[in-house]
């Protein structure tokens, strides 16, 4: 028994111990279990105080962007997106400011519709012939349309017989307007190629005669253009392929009676430009010329040719009568070879004027020449600049009296549109490399506002506007219908009779069709808000930031000066 004693006080104290470690168990765990539950408790107020500080810059920057959405509903939308300066705007929310800036990104048409189906490959023309305004194109199966400028339903339509070829040409005398139309036909009267000559002077054209050609006719017919009183108001001048030019009376009278033909010394590029030049009166005969200045393109390079047409009637019984058209001069410009066609600063011959000739080849260069009107009238040519462009040029500049200077726009295989001073120095260009780099092979043009436009090979007619800053030109817009634009876009303005802005006609290659196109006050901004330093300051101070794309001034919105919001999106950069 005595040597059971020390083992029961042994187990004693173990068991006490035993108690004692599940104590202090006990203890560590809820420890453990109430460190746990404060960590928890604090992680979540930190939480909660990160998401209240959230959505209160979420809420400032949302007041932001209201307050932008509110005044681009109250002002006027820009005629040109790259000069829209509107903005910053601010707001003081939740003891913040925010700031939002806004831009423009692009013009949306109020309305882009096909008009007539066919293979448009030759350039329309802008007629304001005798106080009409009209858009007057033609295409490959021979029919010609008439649209009220700003209209999209055909005034007429006639058949001229055979694809049109080139430009038509609107010719006026006090008692008549003669409409020309170069066309390929087989057959009696055109014998392959000719010039279709239509009676216009009210509703739809009738047909009057035929004026042939000796080669296809790919330039447009010319006639006299005067400053005063004109010499020949119902001639026109034609040069074909072939290299011929040839001059007709188109009176209707006389149902297109051929008065002299000569050869030139070269391919023509450009239209015939036709001048008055002088009466000259002698005691047996008096002696009327015009002065035809025509770009060809040969052997000798690209030529600036002088040539005067003559008629000198006896003015007694025993005289004789006689038709000269003999060339004066010619002038080399240093475009390069294979001349493509030229863009002239006027095509008024006042005296003192000096009117420059924008000459463009296919192998990218491009040369002024100037043309001197002195009195008498008489006529001086000079060479004046040259340049030569990265990419070949496929067809005619354009010559833009635009705001505050005149450009030269030149259109690019290469897929960029240069814009060029009237020294030809490089002023500005667009680079349609987000694009693809389309090929353009059209001549450019531009409204009122200095935006540009061009069609390009992949179906699409491009808006695009002068920087503020840089060289490279901001795309505004752009539609068309995928298939080759050929037809170079014709722009004008409300004062043609477009309905709320810039509108255009262009045309499409291939299995295309003409096209209609008005621009309006419908435009998509960009808004962008951020909690600011301060101060009136647009540098952001914290995230979130929030961006809104809206639709500005759409006709689908009630009165047209609704803002509708395309999407939106917190970010934090």
């Amino acid at each position: 028994m005595k040597g059971l004693g020390p083992v029961f006080k042994d187990r004693r104290r173990r068991q006490r111990g035993s108690v004692l470690s599940g104590l202090l168990i006990i203890v560590a765990f809820l420890a453990i279990l109430i460190g746990s539950i404060m960590s928890e408790l604090t992680s979540s107020f930190l939480i909660s105080r990160t998401l209240v500080t959230r959505v209160q810059r979420e809420a400032t920057v949302t007041s932001a962007v209201e307050v932008g959405i509110h005044q681009l509903q109250g002002s006027t939308v820009p005629a040109v997106c790259a000069r829209d300066s509107r903005g910053p705007w601010f707001a003081s929310v939740n003891g913040l400011e925010a700031a939002v800036t806004q831009s423009c990104t692009a013009i949306v048409p109020d309305l882009s519709q096909s008009l007539a189906s066919g293979s448009f490959a030759v350039d329309g023309i802008h007629d304001t012939t005798a106080g009409r305004d009209r858009y007057l194109v033609g295409n490959a199966s021979g029919r010609v349309y008439s649209y009220g400028f700003g209209q999209t339903a055909p005034a007429w339509s006639i058949s001229v017989g055979g694809p049109v070829t080139a430009p038509p040409t609107v010719i006026r005398d006090s008692s008549f307007i003669d409409l020309l139309v170069p066309v390929a036909q087989a057959g009696a009267g055109c014998s392959g190629h000719c010039v279709a000559v239509f009676d216009d002077r009210g509703g739809t054209p009738s047909f009057r005669c035929y004026v042939p050609a000796p080669a296809v006719v790919r330039v447009q017919p010319g006639a006299e253009t005067a400053a005063g009183t004109s010499l020949f108001p119902n001639y026109a001048f034609v040069a074909d392929s072939g290299g011929s030019l040839a001059v007709y009376n188109v009176d209707e009278d006389s149902q297109c009676v051929l008065q002299v033909v000569a050869g030139l010394d070269g391919t023509p590029a450009g239209q015939p430009i036709v001048f008055p030049g002088t009466v000259t009166s002698r005691p047996h005969d008096i002696t009327t010329s015009d002065e035809v200045f025509i770009v060809v393109t040969g052997t000798r390079g690209t030529v600036l040719e002088h040539w005067r047409y003559s008629e000198m009637v006896a003015t007694d019984k025993n005289g004789s009568s006689s038709i000269t058209l003999g060339e004066v001069g010619s002038l080399a410009v240093a475009a390069g070879p294979n001349a493509v066609g030229d863009a002239v600063s006027s095509s008024v011959p006042s005296i003192g004027a000096r009117l420059t000739l924008a000459i463009a080849s296919a192998s990218g260069g491009v040369a002024l020449a100037r043309i001197t009107v002195g009195s008498g009238p008489t006529y001086s040519m000079a060479s004046v600049a040259s340049a030569v462009l990265p990419g070949a040029i496929g067809r005619p500049p354009y010559w833009c009296h635009c705001p505050g200077q005149d450009l030269i726009g030149v259109g690019s295989t290469n897929g960029v549109l240069y814009i060029l001073d009237s020294g030809l120095g490089l002023r500005w260009q667009y680079d349609g490399q987000a694009n693809g780099r389309p090929s353009i092979v059209t001549t450019p043009s531009a409204d009122v506002n200095g935006d540009w436009y061009f069609g390009a090979d992949d179906g699409y007619v491009y808006d695009v506007e002068i920087p503020t800053a840089g060289q490279q030109m901001f795309n505004a817009a752009r539609f068309g219908s995928g298939s080759m634009i050929r037809s170079s876009p014709v722009v004008g303005g409300t004062a043609d009779g477009c309905s709320t802005g810039p509108c255009l006609y262009f045309g499409s290659s291939g299995a295309g069709n003409s096209y209609f196109v008005q621009l309006g006050s419908t435009r998509i901004m960009d808004l962008r808000a951020c909690v600011s330093a301060g101060g009136g300051s647009t540098a952001c101070a914290a995230n979130p930031r929030l961006w809104a794309r809206v639709e500005v001034g759409s006709p689908s919105i009630v009165g047209g000066s609704g803002v509708y919001v395309q999407g939106w999106s917190y970010y934090s950069p």
